[in-house]
């Protein structure tokens, strides 16, 4: 893959050393969080997230993804995009300041109000910061906005549990929130070398709106339905339910969505640099396909496998209605990588208007299943996600393949043997390991262990083509010399014993 691939791997280095970073301290952040505050006061924060997901789409109108994929982008169109996202934020922020009487009114929920107006007014300040995030992207420096949220995320645990051990429930989660976006925005200004100049470009805002704005209405539908089935939740069941069922997607999106956020982040870019190679573009695309889905169908499954002893440990066993949120979420994100990848095809290659056709076919097809299954129960949703995710990859990959000369069967051929392998080997040692007389924490490593070789061995045994890419990829990158030599080794034997 060459440049391609060390690009990639750059990317995903600091990325990962971010997330390797914070997610152990986020899960024992967790682990206490859950312990100091209630379900209810954990799932009111929840009620009005679909609000402030679909202002935030409003706002921002795509702008983000057309100035990456702008090779020739200019400071007005920089300068353009900025005015507008803090004028449009601004808006968008006091419109759900005033409206916060009327969540109280139809959430019943009094302690909503300054939650909401709160929440409000970070929205703002937080958009006069997207730019100079996004101006980091389009340079593919990954380096410098992981170092500024690892920092800034140490920072705020602490003081979150602070507060939450002092009882103030809801309120210790939102000055955690608060205190992350305004140490974000004074250290991103602090540090960026660009600064926002008093330009506005009528022609860079129609060329950028053009393309963004059928990507934001995309957004805008998957942002609302996403967040649509909490709302749904929050209003006929309950809080607790929302906190349960949020918890449990958590743990299901915790390393799908980490993988995930960082292969679009990463890999749009570099797939914008060769719109114009779509052979090229194909087989970087099967590539990045099968390299993802090897670990990440993995780790969902191993997840969805273990979900009990996993929320045992996690949240305590006054959290064990999480699980079974877990387990059909899981089976969700299993192929949410296949859809960022297909979808950022669409966004490289120009075809937003392919894009939001295809997100309102979804979208619709996806509302009529939730309300269905919302009469039935929260969990009856989570069975109708798990179907409506496979029939949405098909959707999407039907029209890729018009894009780049590339079958749904090859799509197929690239991910369901993987799949089927993932599964027989989490499942199968789960179902022994988890009736085990032990600890919770005991049946996670000794299953986690046990379901990782026999997945590796199997791979390795069948040599399989996704493994050898994956440790061609790793091998002249790992830190110690001794290492390089085990993962020479494996290549080796994949290679039928000749030298790499």
């Amino acid at each position: 893959m060459g440049r391609v691939a060390k690009e990639t791997f750059n990317g995903m280095k600091w990325m990962l050393l971010q997330k390797c970073t914070l997610q152990p301290l986020q899960l024992v952040f967790m682990m206490f969080l859950t312990r100091l505050v209630t379900p209810e006061e954990i799932g009111i924060l929840g009620l009005t997230a679909i609000f402030f997901a679909i202002a935030g789409s409003l706002a921002s109108c795509g702008f983000g993804t057309a100035l990456i994929r702008k090779q020739d982008r200019t400071e007005e169109d920089i300068s353009t995009m900025f005015w507008f996202n803090a004028g449009m934020s601004l808006l968008m922020s006091i419109t759900l300041f005033l409206c916060a009487p009327l969540f109280v009114d139809f959430f019943n929920q009094p302690a909503l109000l300054w939650l909401t107006r709160a929440s409000a007014c970070m929205m703002f300040f937080n958009s006069l910061g997207s730019v100079h995030w996004t101006l980091y992207t389009c340079r593919r420096d990954f380096k410098t906005p992981a170092i500024i949220h690892t920092i800034v995320a140490i920072l705020s645990m602490p003081l979150c549990i602070s507060l939450a051990y002092a009882g103030w429930g809801s309120w210790a989660i939102m000055t955690q929130g608060i205190f992350s976006g305004f140490s974000n925005l004074i250290i991103i200004w602090i540090v960026s070398p660009w600064k926002p100049r008093f330009l506005f470009s009528k022609k860079s805002f129609k060329e950028m709106f053009g393309y963004g704005s059928k990507l934001a209405l995309s957004g805008l539908l998957d942002t609302g339905y996403m967040n649509l089935r909490s709302l749904i939740i929050g209003r006929f069941y309950s809080p607790a339910d929302l906190a349960y069922y949020d918890r449990g997607r958590h743990l299901a999106a915790m390393f799908p969505t980490t993988i995930c956020g960082m292969l679009g982040s990463v890999t749009f870019p570099i797939l914008a640099t060769l719109q114009d190679n779509p052979e090229r573009l194909r087989l970087i695309y099967r590539k990045y396909l099968r390299l993802f889905t090897l670990s990440i169908t993995w780790l969902c499954l191993c997840t969805a496998a273990y979900a009990e002893p996993l929320v045992a440990v996690m949240y305590g066993e006054q959290w064990g209605q999480a699980a079974i949120f877990t387990q059909f979420v899981c089976f969700t994100f299993a192929v949410y990588h296949l859809q960022v990848i297909n979808l950022n095809l669409l966004q490289v290659l120009g075809r937003s208007d392919l894009f939001l056709r295809l997100e309102i076919v979804k979208k619709v097809l996806g509302l009529a299943i939730m309300i269905y299954c919302a009469t039935i129960s929260v969990v009856a949703m989570c069975i109708g996600s798990v179907i409506l995710s496979y029939v949405c990859l098909y959707i999407n990959s039907y029209f890729t393949k018009r894009l780049v000369n590339m079958t749904i069967w090859q799509q197929l051929m690239d991910y369901t043997p993987l799949f089927l392998l993932a599964f027989v080997t989490t499942w199968l040692p789960a179902y022994f390991i988890t009736q085990l007389p032990i600890l919770s924490i005991a049946q996670l490593a000794i299953g986690g262990i046990s379901s990782a070789i026999l997945y590796f061995l199997i791979l390795f045994i069948s040599k399989n083509e996704s493994l050898k890419e994956t440790l061609q990829l790793l091998q002249p990158r790992v830190p110690t010399q001794r290492l390089k030599y085990v993962i020479q080794f494996f290549i080796k034997k994949l290679n039928n014993g000749q030298e790499t």
